[in-house]
């Protein structure tokens, strides 16, 4: 059981480490989400 958890806490590490470096690398190419206009969140909160 011990050795599961660490496994499956390796295995969870790795997919967030490798997350956010893909999250970074969408960005350095300037694949991002754009922010949202300002008249979308007008109509939004109405």
């Amino acid at each position: 059981m011990k050795v599961k958890n660490t496994l499956l806490k390796a295995v969870a590490q790795f997919g967030y480490k490798s997350a956010i470096k893909a999250g970074g690398a969408a960005s350095q190419y300037g694949i991002h989400q754009a922010v949202e206009p300002k008249a979308v969140s007008e109509i939004r909160s109405k």
